[in-house]
C-alpha cells in the first residue's frame, strides 16, 4: 500500500507539473491577447486618422484584435498539445524503467499505458483540429491587418477607400482559405505584402 501511495503521488505530481506549465504558458500569452505588449500603437489609430477615415480605421483595428486574439488562442492550443504529448510520452517511458516499481508491474504498466494513450490523443487532436494551420492563418492575417493600418496613415489614403476595403476582403478570404486548408502558406503570405502605394483595379495603364 505504501508503494502504491507513492506511485499515485508521483503520478499526481507529474500531472500537476503539466498543469503548471500550461498555466505559465497561458500567463505569458494573455498580455498579447489584451494587446498590452503588441499592437498598442494600432489601438491609437482611429484617434490620429482624419475624420473621414476614422470609421475605416476602427474597422481595421477591430479585425486586427480579433485575428491577433485568435492567433494567441490557437498558438496556446497547438503548443499545449505538442508539449503536453511530449511530456506524457517522456513520463511513460521513464515510468516503465523505474526499478522502485518492479514489484508493482501491473500498476506501473497501467499508469504508463494511460500516459501514452493521453499523449497519442493529444497528437490526434492536434492533427485533426489543424491547430497549427489555424494559428498561422490568424497570425498572418493579424500581421497583414497591422500593415494595412499603417497604410491608412499615408498621404492619399482618403482617396483609396475602395482599395483598402478590397485588401480587407482579401486578407479575410486568405485567412478563411488557410483555416479550411484550401490555401497554402505561400498563397496567404503575399496578401499583406507591403506596397508603397495602394492601387485600385481600375487605375488606367500608362501609354
Amino acid at each position: 500500500m505504501i508503494i502504491k501511495s507513492k506511485v499515485l503521488k508521483r503520478t499526481l505530481g507529474a500531472f500537476l507539473l503539466l498543469a503548471l506549465f500550461l498555466m505559465v504558458l497561458l500567463s505569458l500569452k494573455s498580455p498579447q491577447t489584451m494587446g498590452e505588449y503588441r499592437g498598442g500603437a494600432i489601438a491609437q489609430l482611429p484617434e490620429v486618422l482624419p475624420e473621414n477615415l476614422s470609421d475605416l480605421g476602427e474597422l481595421v483595428v477591430t479585425n486586427y484584435r480579433e485575428y491577433r486574439a485568435n492567433a494567441v488562442r490557437w498558438s496556446l492550443a497547438y503548443y499545449g498539445c505538442l508539449f503536453g504529448a511530449a511530456f506524457l510520452s517522456a513520463c511513460a517511458g521513464v515510468l516503465l524503467k523505474l526499478e522502485s516499481l518492479k514489484e508493482r508491474l501491473g500498476l506501473r504498466n497501467d499508469i504508463a499505458a494511460i500516459m501514452a494513450a493521453l499523449a497519442s490523443l493529444l497528437i490526434t487532436l492536434l492533427t485533426i483540429g489543424s491547430f497549427e494551420e489555424k494559428w498561422r492563418s490568424n497570425r498572418i492575417a493579424a500581421s497583414d491587418m497591422e500593415n494595412l493600418a499603417y497604410d491608412l496613415l499615408k498621404s492619399g489614403a482618403a482617396e483609396e477607400t475602395d482599395a483598402i476595403l478590397a485588401r480587407i476582403q482579401k486578407i479575410n478570404e486568405a485567412r478563411n482559405r488557410g483555416i479550411v486548408g484550401a490555401a497554402s502558406f505561400a498563397e496567404i503570405e503575399p496578401i499583406g505584402e507591403k506596397t508603397t502605394t495602394m492601387e485600385t483595379s481600375d487605375t488606367p495603364a500608362e501609354p
